[in-house]
């Protein structure tokens, strides 16, 4: 009663602190710009220019026709920055006024170093993608990378525990294992396990988020099973930022984020560096599920925290770009366990540091790309007193470098690419066998191409082909991962098909895992394979239905693994690792409504996914994977304020292999979100009230590891709006 009493007062106070600040500004209405970028002497649009808005964070390159939109701008005059490889900068000003769309046509002049074509290749399925840049980001208030893609159709994230425990990625039923996320071209999986901990990655360092959902071995090799998060890390060029958070499950978190950039002659140059730290408490009173006997208890040892620091430079010119950057994290948590054995002295510590150096040439028709990275990682689990089996202090080290390259040709009907690419890796640690091998080494290249070709008045049927050959320490022989894909479009409606194979091979803790208590691995374990996944989508990008804005995505997908990794017991409860043959299919539908002349624009999406076994030992759905899943985020922004409401319903999981035995009840958790934008003077302030899991529903995605309850947040955000800084945050929860 106590505490329910608190937060009562804690949110009342919030609003009417809200409430107070929202009565200080003038109503404005965000704003859009919208153009086309031409060739001042060939009369010809240029595709790719980059459009840059002086005192916003987001930018616009521009299409295929030349044409680009920026949204989201704020009433004002606004300096314009637009740059093309081989034409002279150009440079404007616009003022937005309330609510309107400005139009701006701009004619860029050739340099003497001129290309006749430049030609990026673009990937056949960026349509397919889900994308996130940092406007998105900022506006979604969320915290860490697990946080922003709960409500991503075709993606499932596991949390084991409250704020700041680890959470993993599933992409239609896969394993996180089978997913490959990459910060700034390099992997963050881990060495020993394969998978990905989202919640490292706060997004106060990044500046925009893909998701690529499907097999995409033939792009990125090995581990990209079920698909690929890719991250870009924050290019500040003019910028300040900070950020301080205060929170419910005592979290704090703070940023700082400083830019300069320079012009000179033809020649830009520039870096940043960002800081940020965070802390949670975490510890919180949960109900214990009926499977275990019910009733409550009291989560401890849940404490997390972690900084980090990120720094980069570049330099510019109309030929190219080059980009060093640097990052080191270090984190430390308490490992509290599960429900049915859990730990008060578990405790884990983390260091990563990341090097890495992008380049971006262009010679004549051809652009040649590179990418370096070097990193390395140290982790010690320690449990002095755990609640099964000894005490125990192990060690992890692991260090790796990679290169990749690609060079890109073609003309305006079509493309060729070759890259190549190879990465070591060096792992000690003493939670692996003797057995272990202590290097890998993995190459691969591929050869890609894509034509295209206008059929008719606003109509283009393109296709696309890549073929990708991998050499991995851990398998035998030569891996060919194969991929190609046809897109009918017309207008801003398509639809496209694609075919195509991967791999991901086991990792060391499938094969190497040294052996403990009712714990065995397995160091035959055969790679998995993914070798005839097919899939069909269809778009339709911001149409106009008479006052309204629509748009949508439905896609369906099947696809055959053989010899799935999973973990299962034996007759004697002893659990290894085994290959199991499983069937995957399903479909993702996605769609969006909004009408300007209120503000107001609904999300929702619906995902089915039926990954099943294949065999004639087990059947039926395998664990923790749900058939559905569900999100709707509803909006409302009028006059600078803008009202969310977001949902997400996970549907009933099996526990057990082929039967329905403990089978987890279907849970939905909702958010409420209230913000307004200030401006004073050269300064902008983006106020927000938010309430997280405002029915307080204690759920868990995993049996042993609940959700805590409701939780709310009281969030500002300033930014400086001229050449000087770019953007300030300052952040506060509870």
């Amino acid at each position: 009663m106590l505490l329910t009493t608190r937060r009562f007062r804690g949110v009342s106070l919030a609003l009417f602190t809200f409430a107070l600040c929202s009565r200080a500004a003038n109503a404005q209405v965000p704003g859009e710009l919208r153009g086309r970028i031409t060739d001042s002497e060939a009369a010809r649009p240029i595709a790719g220019a980059r459009i840059e808005v002086v005192g916003h964070t987001v930018q616009a390159l521009s299409a295929v026709d030349g044409t680009f939109v920026m949204r989201g701008l704020d009433p004002r005059a606004l300096a314009v920055h637009v740059r093309a490889f081989g034409y002279a900068a150009g440079d404007t000003t616009i003022v937005i006024a309330n609510g309107r769309a400005v139009m701006l046509d701009m004619e860029l002049h050739p340099v003497a170093s001129r290309l006749e074509a430049i030609v990026v290749q673009a990937r056949r399925d960026a349509t397919a993608g889900l994308s996130f840049d940092r406007r998105a980001i900022e506006r979604s208030g969320r915290r860490d990378l697990g946080e922003l893609l709960l409500t991503a159709p075709g993606v499932v994230v596991t949390q084991s525990g409250g704020p700041g425990s680890p959470s993993r990625i599933s992409i239609r039923g896969s394993g996180a294992d089978e997913v490959l996320v990459l910060l700034d071209g390099n992997p963050i999986n881990s060495a020993i396990s394969g998978e990905a901990n989202l919640s490292r990655i706060n997004l106060e360092t990044v500046e925009h988020v893909t998701v690529l959902r499907g097999a995409q071995s033939a792009q990125y090799g090995g581990r990209a099973l079920a698909g690929v998060v890719l991250i870009e890390t924050r290019r500040g060029e003019q910028e300040m930022s900070g950020a301080l958070s205060i929170g419910a499950w005592g979290e704090r978190n703070a940023a700082l984020t400083t830019g300069r950039a320079n012009v000179r002659d033809a020649i830009r140059t520039g870096g940043s560096i960002t800081g940020d730290y965070r802390d949670y408490a975490g510890d919180f009173t949960y109900e214990i599920p009926a499977i275990r006997g019910g009733g409550a208890a009291h989560r401890e040892n849940g404490d997390a925290r972690s900084g980090g620091a990120l720094a980069s430079a570049f330099v510019e010119g109309t030929r190219g770009r080059l980009q060093v950057r640097s990052q080191l994290q270090s984190e430390s948590r308490g490992t509290p366990g599960s429900i049915v054995q859990p730990s008060l002295t578990g405790h884990e510590r983390d260091a990563r540091f990341t090097g890495g150096l992008d380049g971006r040439w262009a010679f004549g028709t051809i652009i040649w790309t590179a990418n370096a990275d070097a990193t390395h990682e140290h982790m010690r689990l320690v449990d002095t007193a755990p609640p099964f089996g000894i005490p125990y202090d192990e060690n992890v080290d692991a260090s790796s470098g990679s290169f990749r390259t690609t060079a890109t040709a073609g003309s305006a009907f079509g493309s060729l690419a070759l890259g190549g690419e190879a990465r070591a890796l060096s792992v000690t640690s003493t939670m692996l066998d003797v057995d272990a091998p202590p290097h890998r080494h993995q190459i691969g290249t591929w050869l890609s191409a894509r034509a295209a070709r206008s059929v008719a008045s606003r109509t283009e049927l393109s296709a696309d082909a890549t073929t990708r050959v991998d050499w991995d320490t851990f398998i035998h022989g030569a891996v060919l991962s194969p991929r190609a894909g046809f897109t009918l479009s017309h207008g801003r409606a398509s639809i496209s098909t694609s075919v195509g194979a991967g791999y991901a091979p086991p990792s060391l803790a499938d094969q190497f895992f040294h052996e403990g208590v009712l714990v065995r691995p397995n160091p035959d374990l055969r790679p998995e394979r993914v070798r005839n996944e097919v899939e069909v989508r269809a778009a339709l990008r911001d149409a106009r239905v008479g006052a309204f804005d629509v748009g949508g995505e439905l896609a369906a997908y099947r696809a055959d693994i053989d010899g799935m990794i999973l973990w299962q017991p034996d007759f004697r409860f002893i659990w290894s690792p085994a290959n199991f043959d499983v069937r995957r299919s399903g479909w993702e539908a996605s769609g969006r409504v909004a009408l300007s002349s209120l503000g107001a624009d609904v999300h929702a999406s619906l995902s089915k996914s039926d990954v099943s076994y294949e065999g004639p030992v087990l059947s039926g759905q395998v664990g923790y994977r749900p058939h559905f899943t569900a999100n709707v985020t509803a909006a409302l922004t009028r006059w600078s304020t803008r009202a969310e409401v977001a949902t997400r319903y996970v549907g009933e999981r099996r526990t057990v292999a082929g039967s329905a035995l403990n089978v987890l009840e279907p849970y939905s958790l909702a958010d409420i979100k209230l913000s307004r934008r200030f401006g004073y003077g050269a300064w902008q302030l983006d106020a927000t009230v938010g309430v997280n899991n405002m029915l307080d529903r204690h759920a868990a995605m995993l049996v042993d590891y609940p959700f805590p309850g409701r939780a709310w947040t009281v969030a500002f955000r300033t930014r400086r709006r001229d050449d000087r800084t770019l953007a300030g945050a300052v952040a506060v929860q509870r």
